[in-house]
């Protein structure tokens, strides 16, 4: 077999996330489907992890494996793929990797990046692109709550519960978070080892929150100091969240 990786983008609007479901309305459902149409074989997709209803991806990895019957390059398999997608999911880099590259247990780092657009009026062309929140943020409060944050924490405070009820370990380590005004508004990048469930979605609201001056500082440090004594209630929406990128 030839292992093929993917570089992915999509708006996430229209679909139930990432990961296969028994709907069928899902990223990796429809990749798998377009395999099938090319190949003519069941063959299987691997992501690199998760994404949620409505989050987007700029650079979501995934591999499957060829068979060794299929004389396609990796530049065929993009066009193909393609052709087969909606528009809204496209195989933006594909390329033959060795057989023991895998999107998920090699992946070393992510980025991901939340939009938040303040304007009193959101231009219908930022609608499902990021959260509207028109009420006052103070970005500065905001650089200092995203700060609290970065090195390595317990972040079960931070974690929905999964819904396959599987007990996981919650400590990630956060290298960077960068804070940046943007003709819109505000745009928030978390670069870290490895990211719970909606937790990137719960670090921003929390530290939204904070930025409204609805809560003190010292509360997102109790729940980092405290892991899992209380939960974080505010989830940004996940139509502001976008996977940029995974690295390996």
């Amino acid at each position: 077999m030839s292992r093929i990786k993917l570089t992915i983008a999509y708006d996430g609007n229209s679909f139930q996330g990432w990961q296969s479901q028994r709907g069928g309305n899902t990223i990796q459902d429809y990749i798998q489907t377009a395999l099938l149409k090319v190949s003519g074989d069941d063959l299987r997709i691997t992501g690199s992890g998760r994404t949620d209803t409505r989050v987007h991806a700029l650079g979501q990895v995934a591999h499957f494996d060829a068979l060794e019957a299929s004389s396609m390059n990796a530049n065929e398999w993009k066009r193909a793929l393609n052709v087969n997608l909606l528009p809204t999911i496209r195989i933006v880099r594909a390329s033959m990797v060795e057989d023991d590259f895998h999107a998920r247990f090699g992946a070393k780092a992510k980025t991901y990046r939340y939009e938040i657009d303040v304007g009193s009026v959101l231009n219908p062309l930022r609608v499902s692109r990021a959260w509207h929140h028109p009420e006052k943020i103070d970005p500065e409060i905001l650089r200092r709550a995203c700060s609290i944050y970065i090195g390595e924490h317990d972040f079960a405070s931070f974690a929905a519960n999964r819904k396959d009820g599987k007990q996981i370990n919650t400590v990630r380590t956060i290298n960077s978070v960068d804070v940046a005004e943007t003709p819109h508004g505000l745009s928030i990048t978390f670069s870290g080892n490895g990211f719970l469930y909606k937790m990137v979605r719960l670090l921003v609201g929390a530290a939204v929150r904070v930025a409204e001056q609805r809560e003190e500082l010292s509360w997102l440090e109790a729940m980092l100091k405290s892991p899992g004594t209380s939960k974080c209630q505010y989830c940004a929406p996940g139509e502001g969240l976008y996977l940029v990128e995974v690295v390996y």
